[in-house]
């Protein structure tokens, strides 16, 4: 494979545990992925920050397969990793950015685990709607012999034997209770079944977390790593013992009161079980929570993402809620377009911040990290 990650683990890891601890350093956590070719486009969030169109995007990608290839373009293990390695080799990964695998089989993950139908389409996959009727006679728990379970370890059992240093690999994208369940029930049905028969939402809701657990551990014991360390897929998050990202994406369409009673004490639990752990908010309405979130004291940090059609991750409008989570003693992870770094970092700084960002080409990409860099020395000596 024909890519010019040179490997500095040790210097990502070191940099990676003093933003969980919030320490400081001479410039903040930057993932930066950029292209090394003409055409090979940006990758993941970077999109938003360099200007490319998801939606071409996905044009290009749809035109490339029919109907019979949906299922093999998103599960079969050499179609995965070829694709992989076309991105190691076609990008530059400055920084702390770095080439990684993980199955990723749909949004929510564990919701397939539990007997759900993954549906595949031209650009996406995602977890179809199985449960029906009264929750009173519904029973979840993880079956070991899961037809996706399995195949998720098995992707991450091979990908580790075969990495050899050239790339992590990380714990599948999982989600999380409420967000399960509405994968499962579809959340119209789900929102009804809160109301009317919370008593066995909460029971399922612990079901779910058991099974989360679980699943997690049974993904962890394949890739954690001789020094401790392990990876989460999404987000690039790396660090010592158990490593996760949490969410609730449906507390967009819930009350303050109802988050209370049917999120807060899992994200609680999860928090503490796990060693590192950052929530990620999603979205303008699910902002109403952010305080609630960052009184979990054994939640390390908080990602924010604005949604499509907002301002981007690194605009002032969002100052408030990066203030709020660094004043409550959390590290924060950014989506901060080039247009914006400058202005960020000048008022942010380096402690417990970590940015991803995009660039047009890797001489772009090492100026950024240079005036980052510049930006806070010029910090500390003022």
């Amino acid at each position: 494979m024909d890519c010019d990650f040179k490997g500095e683990w040790a210097e990502i890891k070191e940099r990676m545990e003093v933003w969980w601890a919030r320490g400081n350093s001479d410039r903040p956590v930057m993932a930066l992925i950029v292209p090394r070719v003409k055409d090979a486009g940006v990758v993941g969030w970077s999109q938003s920050s360099s200007g490319e169109d998801r939606d071409e995007t996905k044009k290009r990608m749809a035109q490339q397969l029919d109907e019979s290839d949906y299922e093999k373009y998103w599960t079969d293990y050499n179609t995965l990793m070829a694709r992989q390695f076309k991105l190691f080799e076609q990008h530059h990964f400055t920084a702390e950015a770095y080439p990684r695998f993980y199955a990723n089989l749909t949004v929510t993950g564990l919701g397939v685990f539990l007997g759900a139908t993954p549906i595949f389409r031209k650009d996406t996959a995602w977890c179809g709607a199985v449960l029906e009727g009264d929750p009173d006679g519904i029973k979840l728990q993880l079956d070991k012999n899961n037809k996706w379970l399995r195949w998720s370890l098995d992707l991450t059992q091979r990908a580790v034997s075969e990495a050899n240093g050239l790339y992590v690999t990380g714990c599948t994208e999982l989600a999380e209770h409420a967000d399960v369940l509405a994968a499962m029930f579809g959340v119209e049905q789900l929102l009804c079944h809160m109301v009317d028969c919370p008593k066995e939402i909460h029971r399922l809701l612990n079901e779910v977390q058991d099974a989360w657990y679980e699943a997690y551990d049974f993904h962890y014991n394949i890739l954690k790593e001789p020094d401790g360390y392990s990876h989460f897929g999404p987000f690039q998050l790396m660090g010592k013992g158990r490593v996760a990202k949490l969410q609730c994406d449906m507390s967009a369409m819930i009350s303050a009161e109802m988050f209370e009673e049917f999120v807060m004490p899992h994200l609680k639990k999860q928090a503490d079980w796990l060693d590192r752990s950052m929530y990620h908010l999603d979205g303008t309405a699910a902002v109403r929570h952010l305080d609630k979130i960052l009184s979990i004291d054994s939640l390390d940090a908080l990602q924010w993402t604005p949604g499509a059609g907002e301002a981007d991750g690194g605009n002032e409008c969002w100052d408030f809620i990066y203030e709020k989570a660094l004043n409550a003693g959390k590290s924060i992870y950014a989506l901060v377009g080039p247009q914006n770094l400058q202005r960020f970092i000048k008022r942010f700084g380096s402690r417990g911040v970590y940015i991803v960002s995009g660039a047009a080409n890797p001489e772009m990409g090492g100026n950024m990290v240079k005036m980052a860099e510049q930006l806070c020395k010029d910090r500390t000596e003022v």
